[in-house]
């Protein structure tokens, strides 16, 4: 039942973009030359061909047959009139821009209020009077007012994050300006966790992400295994493979780098494209479903605490060990460092391993972050002589100083935490 609410929602999300897109399917070839021929295209709006700091637009197919003309949506900048549609309200021939929307009192271009801008207008603000630090980065905003895809700590790492700026699944090390993360897998597996997961019985192991949030090429239902865009997650190409009678390594799209988990003792048919965290899930569903069977009482929701699997299929980076305490363990389920804290405390509560994560991730730097004993980020970091306040992603907050007590983090025990 999991696997086909999962399957029905990718669909959705999957296919609906197609349905517009193959709109002009039903058009002869060669209509348009002919239909250009004996008419006349409209001149299109100056905005698409100029597109600076007074016009942008969007070039679109045009409402004529088959949209062989051109057209131009012009983009209105903040101030400019706007037209909200409805009788009586006027006619403007485009939009309002990226981020921003009409008003509905002024009938003019506004910036949308979002949590995103606010952050950015927090930012702006403090930036003025001087009380932002040198790594700290003015959030960015998508064209609706969201939070970007991702987010950077300079001399740090890079990290996926959700539309409302959640830090989410997929981290890779920072590497400067021209970075992109476009993070489609880690955005559509947070939507299936928010709407399906919490609801079932089971852990939902669906799509595969690769380390830096986008799809992996390799995608699979149940048994079987196509190729998909690893920006979109659109399906690529007709070839698929059933694994009880092919390997996965047969689609034209697998990446040997990718299969984190590869099996090379098959021999033959069938075969598998799993992992040992969701091989661990597996084996307790089984143990669950024949204590059902015994006649014993489950509570389905409690059951999996101690193995979580990440949308890459490797192990979560908080288990639980043997005296009850939560440690912090990199993919392959192995224990980094020494971070641990008991039951019962709040650092068992608030831990998160963001900064165990990160560190191991750095391994090979001379500037790692500074964790606290849980594998949190200690509110403190210091670089180069310099000490600054972090949030609980290791993104600065507020201005360095030399002199640690002017912090507003600063605690006595602050090397500790």
């Amino acid at each position: 039942m999991a696997a086909r609410l999962l399957l029905m929602f990718i669909c959705v999300l999957q296919t609906l973009p197609l349905f517009f897109v193959s709109s002009t399917l039903l058009c002869e070839a060669g209509f348009c030359t002919k239909y250009r021929q004996e008419n006349t295209c409209p001149t299109t709006a100056r905005d698409c061909s100029v597109n600076n700091a007074t016009f942008s637009g969007l070039t679109l197919p045009s409402p004529t047959i088959c949209n062989c003309c051109d057209y131009c949506l012009p983009l209105y900048n903040k101030g400019e009139p706007c037209s909200l549609g409805g009788p009586g309200d006027g006619v403007t021939v485009g939009r309002c821009g990226h981020g921003l929307t009409c008003d509905n009192g002024t009938r003019t271009c506004v910036r949308m209020s979002t949590k995103c801008h606010d952050a950015q207008d927090d930012y702006d603000a403090r930036h003025a009077k001087g009380e932002t630090g040198v790594l700290e980065r003015r959030p960015e905003c998508d064209i609706r007012g969201d939070y970007a895809t991702y987010d950077c700590v300079p001399s740090q790492t890079c990290f996926c994050q959700s539309e409302e700026g959640e830090r989410l699944f997929g981290e890779v090390l920072f590497t400067g300006q021209n970075q992109d993360m476009p993070c489609g897998c880690s955005r559509m597996i947070q939507k299936v966790e928010q709407y399906i997961a919490s609801g079932l019985r089971y852990p939902v192991a669906g799509l595969r992400c690769t380390s830096d949030g986008n799809f992996n090429p390799v995608q699979c239902i149940d048994r079987v295994c196509y190729c998909v865009n690893t920006i979109t997650g659109e399906v690529t190409g007709t070839n698929t493979i059933n694994l009880d009678e092919q390997r996965l390594s047969d689609l034209p799209c697998y990446v040997e780098e990718l299969d984190l988990f590869p099996i090379r003792n098959d021999t033959g048919p069938p075969y598998n494209y799993t992992s040992p965290c969701y091989e661990s899930i597996r084996e307790k569903e089984e143990l669950i479903q024949q204590s059902i069977e015994d006649g014993f009482n489950v509570d389905f929701f409690t059951s999996f605490t101690s193995v979580t699997c990440m949308p890459d299929g490797t192990f979560g980076r908080i288990t639980i060990n043997s005296n009850g305490s939560k440690i912090c363990i990199d993919e392959r389920g192995i224990r980094i460092g020494d971070f641990e804290s008991r039951p019962n405390t709040p650092e068992f509560n608030n831990m998160d391993c963001k900064c165990a994560k990160t560190t191991n991730l750095m391994s090979a730097s001379t500037e790692p972050p500074r964790c606290c004993t849980n594998g949190n980020f200690r509110p403190v970091q210091c670089r180069r002589g310099l000490c600054r306040c972090v949030d609980s992603d290791g993104r600065q907050v507020g201005t360095e100083s030399r002199d640690v007590t002017r912090l507003s983090c600063y605690t006595a025990d602050w090397r500790n935490c």
